[in-house]
């Protein structure tokens, strides 16, 4: 487990290495004479509650197939490196080997600050990812445990078999490490006026890695490239005065040439602006 989780993470950084009142004062009370009678209950209106905003279930659905592409991404990145830094076994049939991982879960056996620090702090990521999306606590608990399982189920059993505690730990902890440090932080860093210092930012990328990979990834492939292109008319510079005219106009005018003649106004032009965003 430990091999590939931090794999994982330093994908993850080395990736996002770049990106980095007053006191209330009690009012005097007033006397009997100046009391004066509560005005009316206020009428309640009959119109609904605008209705919460829905889930942005698209995004969400790309997230997820990005969060397996980034699994197979770095087994493809181990498989390039040599043999005796990664010791990854080449020998053999993987596939042979992922289906007996994936039938024979059990209690590992990993140092306690990997079961029980990386994978908390990678179950709140996954939880912020879904409130990020607009999902409720219980559905990014959900989708929290989702992509817990995706990864001990996916490219991390090509090395080790699933384990127990890590499915139980890492959305359980997880979601509470989520909901109740990573969510208000970055609440109260998006509540601040003005422009966000670099700690600001960093905590941002820290607490949601998998928003900030995958909008790399979105501007990688074009997801979130506008290009537009726009007719317009304008008015080019004043054209200068020739002839007997401009001789007036301009006598005694140093070597620099003759002026604009702000006499005779200034020719349309037309064109197409083209803008692309990255």
């Amino acid at each position: 487990m430990s091999r590939g989780l931090v794999l994982l993470s330093a994908v993850f950084f080395l990736a996002l290495a770049p990106g980095l009142g007053s006191p209330a004062v009690a009012a005097p009370i007033p006397s009997a004479s100046e009391t004066q009678p509560a005005p009316p209950p206020a009428i309640e209106s009959d119109a609904p509650e605008p209705a919460p905003p829905s889930a942005d279930l698209k995004g969400l659905h790309r997230d997820t197939w990005y969060f397996l592409g980034y699994q197979f991404f770095v087994v493809g990145v181990l498989y390039a490196m040599p043999e005796d830094v990664t010791n990854f076994d080449r020998s053999g049939d993987h596939l042979e080997k992922w289906r007996y991982n994936v039938t024979h879960p059990t209690w590992d056996e990993d140092a306690a600050y990997i079961n029980y620090l990386l994978h908390p702090y990678w179950g709140a990521t996954y939880y912020i990812r879904g409130r990020e999306r607009g999902l409720s606590r219980l559905e990014s608990f959900g989708y929290s445990a989702l992509l817990s399982t995706l990864y001990e189920y996916g490219a991390e059993a090509l090395f080790e078999r699933p384990s127990y505690q890590d499915l139980i730990v890492t959305p359980v902890v997880g979601s509470l490490l989520g909901e109740f440090v990573f969510a208000p932080v970055r609440q109260h860093i998006k509540s601040k006026p003005g422009p966000l210092d670099g700690w600001d930012k960093l905590a941002l990328v820290l607490t949601d890695p998998l928003g900030t990979a995958n909008d790399l990834t979105d501007r990688l492939f074009g997801v979130k490239t506008q290009v537009s292109l726009t007719p317009f008319r304008g008015m080019s510079a004043r054209r200068r005065t020739s002839g007997p005219l401009g001789t007036a106009l301009h006598a005694g005018v140093d070597a620099g040439g003759p002026r604009p003649d702000f006499l005779r106004p200034r020719s349309p032009t037309w064109g197409l602006q083209l803008d692309v965003r990255w």
